[in-house]
């Protein structure tokens, strides 16, 4: 198992090639990784990850893409003290991390989830003019840090 993205070994290195540019890995230092671990699995738990765990306060998720490659992603806490208990978007890093959703339903359920579970959402669904029937719902994580999923016609008809 690898420890980065959970993918099993594969017996034939060659039988699966990663689609070259795709994310292969994103790993997120969270301020608090009890509450992390339970927002994320039901976010990606929604996308079609798979949960593992790798040592206590540090788990991850997987999901493989059609051609075989898999993204993974693990929350952990920080190695040494934050100067600060919340991401700041626009400082410099991240600003946010964007899904693809397989349909408007699928943005909307999430929503949901998220609206029932507690979660506060910073932008409920809606089109954006990004490109015709672009449809998204934005929302930060425990450590502010900023998520979207989008439903996209133009690259996911």
């Amino acid at each position: 198992m690898c420890s980065c993205c959970g993918a099993p070994p594969s017996a034939n290195k060659n039988a699966v090639v990663a689609t070259r540019g795709f994310v292969s890995h994103l790993d997120l230092n969270v301020a608090q990784p009890e509450a992390s671990v339970a927002f994320y699995a039901l976010v990606l738990g929604h996308l079609g990850f798979e949960r593992f765990d790798i040592a206590p306060g540090r788990c991850g998720w997987s999901l493989r893409y059609a051609d075989g490659s898999v993204l993974g992603i693990e929350i952990r806490p920080p190695a040494a003290p934050a100067p600060r208990d919340r991401h700041e978007r626009y400082a410099p890093g991240i600003d946010h991390l964007a899904f693809h959703a397989a349909s408007r339903g699928d943005v909307d359920a999430l929503y949901a989830k998220l609206v029932g579970a507690g979660y506060e959402v910073a932008d409920p669904p809606a089109e954006y003019d990004y490109s015709p029937g672009y449809y998204a719902v934005a929302f930060d994580d425990p450590s502010g840090i900023r998520l979207a999923v989008v439903y996209d016609p133009a690259t996911n008809p």
